[in-house]
């Protein structure tokens, strides 16, 4: 069973001292236990390298050393001990001035019971606490350390979505020990396809033994990070600038479907040179990853190789998709849709292959609706379920009118979002100049330019959008705000009218005078009477 008794040291060259302090109180019944004495402090030293004591009680006057020094040496060596030191009145004074090297309290002699015990039991509450947030501090350091795995996994899931910030990003791959210092940066998702017909059971089983394929087959590749996503894909980080992912996946897709019997496809994203533009990589490689519905399953796609059809008439395709792009972004509906209708209208409907060139037209605008989506930062899981959706949709569209009224609805569903989005930060940002407002009413300095500047606007585009959002202007909200406040001081407060300028922001009396007549049609001094009258 283990003694949780806390041990006590008492170090003093005079016997009777000792005894003293080992007599005048119940040490036992404190749940202390005096663990030893020593007479000098060369047998001190020893005993404390032996006992390791929780309490040391020294004198401070003992041969060859004084217990000052002597405790400082003990807590550069053992700091977490509490010693006490035993002085009389004459070094009193000098004893309190060592404070700062880590003593824990005084007594002076002549020793008194008392003091003894009320010391005793400061030390016994203080190192009760220690010895519990060590208890805690331990248990939770253990749980870290058992969820260490998918602590890694989560911060792995980040840094491809983007979330954190460059300093963070170094800070967590030195705790998780995860080397990313090369000068190339490529992601590859590679994801399973399972029938319709298999269980959930099944699925996982399925996932989990793939993945500890891929895991297994880049082990001896220190510069190689297996992982996976919030979708169960498994994620491929490429950090070897000497190695061609592209290669090395169509290895192990074939290896895959060899060895493991499952149907398999993998996206690969471009190579980028900065730890931040991960991301990039990642999305690009999804992006490629869902290319697979124009391709076909058991496929590596690369994100270079997924280039839009150029037009037989010369038209501009990428272009338009960047057009497209920009409209949907920027909420503008109808831009949006013509672009949609030329994008299709740019299709040779005497190809033998028209119907592949239209689906693969329209999972190229699906892709965009997605990453637009993405940006917005909706639920990832509801944005991917959402396009595999539009993908089995497409598949089975064989006219083009019917392609392109889908397409346009999804586009206007995207755009939506986008104008939701986009009101819903405006309501908050109008939202917290309101507040802003309310909160630093008293300012004089308070202005159009001055809140623009706090939330980092250009004045007039605060202007435009408050009077459009609050069907008033800036100056006219503001003042109009001071005048109630001015109002409330009236009603609450005895206060003259220069009092009430100042604090509603105003500093001219004259101009708060104007201004208070032109909103209650009375000046100040009426409006008292008539608020006294009416009270």
């Amino acid at each position: 069973m283990i003694n949780n008794k806390i041990k006590v040291l008492f170090i003093d060259d005079e016997y009777l001292e000792r005894n003293l302090l080992k007599g005048c109180i119940d040490w036992n019944m404190l749940g202390m236990e005096i663990a030893g004495e020593a007479s000098n402090a060369e047998e001190g030293f020893k005993l404390i390298d032996e006992l390791k004591p929780d309490v040391i009680f020294t004198d401070i006057k003992m041969p060859g050393i004084d217990g000052i020094k002597f405790s400082e040496s003990i807590l550069q060596k053992y700091p977490t001990i509490k010693i006490v030191i035993l002085t009389g009145y004459n070094d009193f004074n000098y004893a309190q001035k060592s404070v700062k090297i880590g003593i824990s309290d005084f007594l002076l002699k002549p020793i008194d019971e008392d003091e003894v015990l009320n010391t005793a039991s400061k030390l016994k509450a203080v190192i009760e606490s220690e010895r519990k947030e060590k208890k805690e501090f331990e248990e939770l350091k253990r749980q870290l350390y058992d969820n260490l795995p998918y602590l890694r996994e989560r911060f792995l899931n980040e840094l491809i979505s983007g979330n954190l910030d460059g300093n963070l990003i170094n800070e967590k791959l030195e705790f998780f020990d995860i080397s990313l210092d090369g000068s190339i940066y490529q992601v590859a998702a590679l994801e399973i396809i399972n029938s319709n017909d298999v269980n959930e059971e099944s699925r996982l089983i399925q996932n989990f033994k793939v993945t500890n394929y891929v895991k297994n087959y880049f082990k001896d590749l220190k510069r190689i990070i297996v992982f996976t996503d919030s979708m169960n894909r498994i994620i491929i980080l490429n950090n070897d600038e000497k190695l061609d992912l592209y290669k090395i996946c169509i290895k192990l897709k074939n290896k895959i479907i060899k060895d493991v019997n499952c149907i398999v496809n993998i996206g690969i994203g471009n190579i980028k040179g900065e730890v931040s533009d991960i991301k990039v990589s990642y999305i690009e490689a999804i992006d490629a990853l869902n290319y697979r519905i124009a391709v076909g399953n058991n496929n590596v796609i690369h994100y270079r190789d997924v280039q839009f059809t150029e037009s037989k008439t010369g038209l501009d395709t990428n272009h338009l998709f960047n057009e497209l792009r920009f409209y949907m972004k920027s909420g503008l509906e109808n831009d949006a849709i013509n672009i949609v209708k030329d994008v299709f209208s740019n299709i040779d409907l005497k190809s033998e292959n028209v119907i592949k060139l239209i689906r693969v037209t329209a999972l190229n605008i699906i892709s965009i609706c997605f990453s637009v989506s993405l940006e917005l930062k909706e639920n990832f899981d509801d944005i991917y379920l959402s396009e595999v959706e539009s993908y089995n949709k497409i598949i089975n569209i064989e006219t083009l009118p019917d392609m392109i009224e889908y397409i346009s609805t999804t586009v206007k569903n995207t755009i939506k979002a986008v104008n939701k989005e986009q009101i819903c930060n405006i309501n908050n940002l109008i939202d917290n100049v309101k507040k802003f407002i309310e909160e630093n009413i008293s300012n004089s300095n308070l202005s159009l330019s001055y809140v623009a500047k706090h939330f980092y606007l250009n004045p007039s585009y605060l202007s435009r959008t408050f009077k459009k959002e609050t069907g008033i202007n800036f100056i006219e909200y503001l003042t109009n705000k001071r005048m109630e406040k001015a109002i409330n001081l009236i009603k609450e407060k005895n206060m003259k009218s220069f009092e009430i300028a100042n604090a509603v922001g105003i500093q001219d009396p004259n101009y708060f005078s104007s201004c208070f007549k032109k909103y209650t049609g009375l000046n100040v001094s009426e409006y008292k009477k008539l608020i006294k009258n009416i009270v």
